[in-house]
């Protein structure tokens, strides 16, 4: 019978590299790299290509968690699905974290939403929510268009008193 420990080592070590990729690609957004620059980097054809496989990796690194939300109904899943959207438009966002004073805090939060228990989702979210009211400085259209889904998102996930 062959031997297939080594085989087995490969969706780890895939995972691993992944999330180096994820992180190599953000690090190099956050200096001021071009999607031009990562696609050439990278062995890709387009800009395009560099963003789509920066998606892919973002969904395969931080995957939405939805058996978290079992039994909480729509507006949990959508809280998450939101608070993710986000932080993979930031995560593209080369300028994000010199955008205002807390952006890199922003990013670091809405991080940890697609594994956070419901309860922690809420705070994370409504932390992230207050300190991108405070920025001040103008967030590119689609980014403040992701904004107002989360705090849409958050207000109807919101248990009532």
């Amino acid at each position: 019978m062959a031997d297939l420990t080594a085989l087995r080592t490969i969706p780890a070590e895939r995972a691993r590299l992944d999330a180096r990729e994820l992180a190599l690609i953000d690090q190099a957004r956050r200096e001021g790299a071009t999607w031009v620059d990562i696609a050439a980097a990278l062995g890709l054809g387009s800009r395009q290509a560099a963003e789509q496989r920066r998606l892919r990796l973002t969904a395969a690194v931080h995957p939405v968690a939805p058996e978290l939300d079992a039994g909480l109904g729509a507006p949990v899943t959508a809280l998450r699905a939101a608070a993710a959207d986000l932080h993979r438009r930031i995560g593209a966002d080369r300028r994000w974290d010199r955008r205002f004073t807390r952006a890199a805090l922003v990013r670091q939060t809405l991080a940890a939403a697609p594994e956070a228990p419901a309860s922690a989702l809420y705070a994370l979210v409504a932390a992230a929510v207050a300190d991108l009211a405070g920025a001040g400085a103008p967030l590119p259209a689609p980014t403040r268009a992701a904004v107002a889904r989360l705090t849409s998102a958050l207000e109807a996930a919101t248990p009532q008193p």
